[in-house]
């Protein structure tokens, strides 16, 4: 995630895994292995939080096990139904319900909008991008020694002179295979960008 969204974050909706697994009804257990393993897949951020705690955005994580809206709005719905029961409809629970919906919605918003524009790549797929294309490029450069003789060839032939301009046409080569390598991998890799959708306003 890049760093503008996790300042435009910093004051959303972060909970505690328990609260979290509170929100989808589900073990503590459960939603800290996965949100352990969406944090290693770089496709979520956690901070560290009071006494210990690790803090989550709530809609960051339901964004990205594709589940956003349901716990958070089943909360509210619980909770508006207690007040009205109790004849109590502007009651603390209901208007901290409504702030924290209020603040999940503008999260999510936010965070669609950075993945509608293309902004947000998860780091696992930066990595491993920049892993293929490293390997490609130490393969290409492995391949120097090949040039060994024609490198002595020109030196025989030109001397220094000769060399150096051998050197600049291997360099040439080497820049023009490098090159070609980065665009295959670029047309072998699934886009990430979310195209916006012409038929909404801008």
């Amino acid at each position: 995630m890049s760093d503008d969204s996790r300042l435009d974050l910093h004051a959303g909706l972060w909970l505690s895994v328990s609260e979290i697994a509170r929100q989808h009804g589900k073990s503590r257990q459960a939603i800290a292995k996965r949100v352990d393993s969406l944090v290693e897949a770089g496709k979520l951020e956690a901070r560290p939080g009071p006494n210990g705690t690790k803090l989550v955005n709530l809609a960051a994580f339901d964004l990205a096990v594709g589940e956003t809206g349901d716990a958070i709005k089943e909360g509210a719905a619980e909770t508006r139904a207690e007040a009205e029961t109790g004849n109590t409809p502007t009651s603390p629970a209901l208007r901290d319900h409504q702030a924290r919906n209020a603040q999940y919605t503008a999260d999510l918003r936010y965070l669609e909008l950075e993945e509608r524009l293309g902004r947000l790549v998860p780091a696992a797929e930066v990595k491993e991008a920049g892993q293929k294309a490293g390997e490609k490029i130490v393969s290409i450069v492995d391949g120097l020694p090949t040039f060994a003789e024609a490198i002595a060839a020109a030196a025989v032939k030109d001397g220094v002179q000769g060399v150096r301009g051998r050197l600049k046409e291997i360099a040439r080569d080497l820049r023009a295979a490098i090159a070609d390598a980065m665009e295959m991998l670029a047309s072998e890799a699934e886009p990430s960008m979310i195209e916006p959708d012409e038929s909404e306003p801008a």
